[in-house]
């Protein structure tokens, strides 16, 4: 990309994100994604102010973390698709159709099922609705464009079948951070400490990473194996179970953590409930991690 034949990708940041610090190399980084971007994608025409802007918008409080951590291909990729740049749907779903057919696949395999869902979430994604703009405008390139997708992919499947099959009386917030019902000691949790313990899983998972955060919601709530989210990453099996397992302990702590502080619960009397509560953990990710519509 050629200095000077276009206002400095710095300031075009900084004039969208005033706020944002940057590091001192910011100019030379934001130009290393912007190339690794269009040389993913060599046919689609990503503009660089136009990207910058986008990530300017999306990257969060972070800046620094942001250019650092970015899915720089995958970002270039969903601002062409919000473009409407000619090729870019194309190649958004020949990225994520795999992951599509897998998160879908955990709810109905059937293959009109899952047709069902991809048009609905490409509507969603890509159109937006008279009072939501398109969803792709808030993907942060903070994790693989598949990952996401997949996960949005998910949660339109689950809504479909929820609403064919309603049941009645049902609260959908009422038991899904607590352990099952039919463990003894579930339901001494759920009967005296409740409210505790659905706050402590929250500011648990509140202190997660971005990737931390998605690492557990593709594998504990939509079902990916190890494998295929190694597959997604461009890492090895080894690096995302090494990866999840220090997320859940992180969660775990963070629980025991609040929960202790806020009723003053004996640390020993914690973690004699613990393995019920972390195996019971899965439970409570789906609606915790689905109300952020930000990821």
């Amino acid at each position: 990309m050629a200095r000077g034949t276009v206002q400095p990708l710095r300031e075009v940041f900084e004039r969208e994100r005033p706020a944002g610090a940057l590091p001192d190399d910011a100019e030379d980084r934001l130009i290393e994604l912007v190339g690794r971007a269009r040389r993913a994608f060599p046919d689609l025409a990503i503009g660089a102010e136009r990207f910058v802007a986008a990530l300017a918008r999306a990257c969060g409080e972070d800046a620094a973390a942001a250019l650092r951590e970015l899915h720089a291909e995958d970002f270039g990729l969903a601002v062409a698709c919000a473009d409407g740049v000619p090729g870019a749907l194309e190649h958004c779903d020949r990225l994520c159709a795999p992951g599509l057919t897998a998160a879908v696949a955990r709810i109905d395999p059937a293959a009109d099922f899952r047709d069902e869902v991809r048009q609905i979430l490409w509507q969603r994604v890509f159109v937006g609705t008279p009072d939501r703009p398109p969803r792709i405008l808030t993907y942060s390139g903070r994790g693989p464009l598949a990952a996401w997708v997949a996960v949005a992919a998910q949660r339109v499947a689950i809504d479909l079948r929820r609403a064919a099959m309603p049941t009645a009386g049902l609260d959908p917030d009422a038991n899904d951070l607590l352990p099952a019902r039919e463990h003894p000691e579930a339901a001494y949790l759920r009967g005296r400490y409740r409210a505790e313990f659905e706050a402590g899983v929250r500011a648990a998972l509140d202190g997660l990473s971005d990737r931390d955060r998605l690492l557990l919601r593709l594998t504990a709530v939509s079902g990916f194996s190890h494998e295929q989210v190694a597959a997604i990453y461009g890492v090895n099996q080894s690096t995302v179970s090494r990866w999840i397992a220090r997320a859940r302990t992180v969660v775990l702590e963070a629980t025991e953590r609040e929960v202790c502080a806020r009723i003053g619960l004996p640390p020993a009397e914690f973690r004699s409930l613990a393995g019920l509560f972390l195996s019971n953990l899965d439970v409570s990710l789906s609606r915790v991690l689905d109300s952020d519509e930000h990821r």
